[in-house]
């Protein structure tokens, strides 16, 4: 392996950990003993987060290589590849069926593609490119994703059409989305500095709350869905309550994307 900006996924069960590297190379590892299990060589580097299918059986990753790929998790043969305009280091997300993946390119635009089969259903083109990886919504209705044209964008799932865009401060939106647990609100970072808290149904603005530098870090909510948490490239972690400061931690390390 080299260095991995990729963020792991792990199988249904639990048995095996699924992280791309920048040695061009989706790979499969034993979750118990970190030993390999197979790995994949695309035609570049591996930035792209994979996600897996409902049933664990299909892995799905971005390459630099300009392509989505689906990779068999058993085997880690290719099953398909979709080749987009650009760079493909958006992370890709799944409809809650399973039937469709979505995906972000550096060619400006936000994929919709067939899960069993690696065909295009809709592409939405953006005004710059789409690092942001998308977010659905509970519902599997709606698409939620960043651009570098400053703007958060929701898409219709099943059309491709948009259904509002909200334009932060003149800043890329590198953030990838993150939604309530009732899926009314919409959290994504800015490099104007700020999280902002975005009504899900009409794209208004709820609240922001401004930190200290670049937000790259994507937002994480508590499970009740009060407490939003973002890193910022001013080395703070934040918890902030409906647009305001529960804490913040210097020692942080920023830009990243924090768990629970």
């Amino acid at each position: 392996m080299d260095f991995i900006n990729s963020s792991p996924a792990l199988s249904p069960d639990g048995s095996t950990v699924y992280v791309g590297s920048r040695d061009n190379s989706l790979y499969a590892v034993d979750a118990a003993s970190g030993h390999k299990k197979w790995s994949y060589a695309t035609g570049d580097e591996v930035r792209s987060s994979p996600a897996l299918s409902p049933d664990g059986s299909t892995v799905y990753v971005g390459s630099d290589d300009n392509s989505l790929y689906a990779i068999d998790a058993a085997s880690g043969h290719k099953k398909w590849s979709y080749a987009t305009g650009d760079v493909v280091d958006s992370s890709p997300a799944l409809s809650p069926d399973g039937t469709t993946v979505y995906v972000g390119s550096w060619d400006n635009s936000l994929y919709a593609i067939d899960a069993a089969s690696g065909h295009k259903k809709w592409s939405y083109a953006t005004g710059d490119d789409v690092y942001s990886s998308p977010a659905l919504s509970p519902d599997g209705s709606t698409v939620y994703v960043g651009s570098d044209d400053y703007s958060l964008y929701a898409i219709d799932a099943a059309t491709g059409h948009k259904k509002w865009s909200y334009a932060t401060g003149y800043s890329n939106v590198y953030s990838s989305p993150a939604l309530s647990p009732d899926g009314s609100t919409v959290y994504v970072g800015s490099d104007d500095y700020s999280l902002y808290a975005i009504d899900a149904a009409t794209g208004h603005k709820k609240w922001s709350y401004a930190t200290g530098d670049l937000v790259y870090s994507s937002p994480t909510l508590s499970p009740d869905g009060t407490t939003v948490y973002v890193g910022s490239d001013d080395k703070s972690l934040y918890a902030i309550w409906t647009g305001k400061p529960l804490w913040s931690s210097s020692n942080a390390m920023a830009s990243f994307s924090p768990a629970l």
